[in-house]
């Protein structure tokens, strides 16, 4: 698995540019959607399987 698809990776990068540099909209946003893609894929997930849960007990 490569680097840039970890969440973690992201996050810091993100929080150390916006702590550390004072970067703004241009610098980041590039962090802020691998970030926001993640959560996206692993809310859907997260939502399948719950889904698939509850059908299993109806």
């Amino acid at each position: 698995m490569q680097t840039e698809a970890l969440e973690g990776t992201r996050f810091t990068e993100l929080s150390q540019a916006i702590l550390y540099r004072g970067a703004g909209w241009s610098v980041v946003w590039t962090s802020l959607l691998w970030l926001l893609g993640i959560g996206a894929v692993l809310f859907a997930l997260a939502l399948a399987r719950f889904r698939k849960t509850i059908a299993r007990m109806a």
